[in-house]
C-alpha cells in the first residue's frame, strides 16, 4: 500500500496535463511540460493532490514523503519546495508535454492513481475533494469513465477491511 501510495506520476501528471489540456492540443505538447506547464497554480493543485494522498496513507499509518521531498530524493532537483525542486531541476524542465491527451499520463495515471486512491481514502474516511474533481475531469477529457476503468477496494480485494484487517491482510496474505 504504502509503495502504491508513493508513485509520483499520479501526484504530477493528471493536474499538470489537465489545466495545460489547450495547449497540449494545439502545440502537440511541443513545449516544457515542467518548465514552461507547470505554473505557480499548476503547483498549488499538485500540492494539493499530494496532501490528499498523504493523508490517505496516514490514515494507514504511513508517513509518506511529501512530493518535493520524493522528489529530490529520486535526483530529480534541488531541496525546496515543489516550485523551487522543479524548476531547478535540470532533467524535468527538459522534459516535453505528452503529445496528446491520450496518454499514459492520464489514461493510467487517473483510473489507477488518483481514483484508486480515492476509492481506498472513502473506505478509511479520508475526503479526497481535488482526487475526486480531477478524475471527474479527467473521465471527460478521456472520453471513458475513470472509476469505472480503475480499480477500487473490491478488484483489490479490500472492500469491507477496517485498518487492522488490512494489516495482516498485507502482512500476513490472509484475512
Amino acid at each position: 500500500m504504502a509503495c502504491g501510495l508513493s508513485a509520483m506520476n499520479p501526484v504530477a501528471h493528471p493536474a499538470g496535463v489537465l489545466m495545460n489540456a489547450g495547449r497540449i492540443e494545439y502545440a502537440r505538447g511541443e513545449f516544457y511540460f515542467y518548465e514552461e506547464g507547470v505554473s505557480p497554480s499548476v503547483v498549488k493543485v499538485i500540492v494539493q493532490v499530494d496532501e490528499e494522498r498523504r493523508r490517505i496513507g496516514a490514515a494507514l499509518g504511513y508517513q509518506l514523503l511529501p512530493v518535493h521531498e520524493a522528489f529530490h530524493r529520486a535526483g530529480f532537483g534541488p531541496a525546496g519546495d515543489l516550485w523551487a525542486t522543479i524548476n531547478g531541476s535540470w532533467m524535468l524542465t527538459r522534459l516535453k508535454a505528452p503529445g496528446s491527451l491520450e496518454s499514459r499520463w492520464l489514461t493510467e495515471d487517473i483510473p489507477y492513481g488518483l481514483a484508486a486512491w480515492s476509492r481506498v481514502g472513502a473506505q478509511y474516511g479520508v475526503e479526497t475533494p481535488v482526487l475526486r474533481a480531477l478524475v471527474e475531469l479527467g473521465s471527460v477529457v478521456m472520453g471513458f469513465d475513470a472509476w469505472k476503468a480503475g480499480r477500487g477496494v473490491e478488484e483489490l480485494g479490500l472492500a469491507g477491511l477496517d485498518r487492522a484487517a488490512l494489516t495482516q491482510l498485507l502482512e500476513k496474505g490472509k484475512r
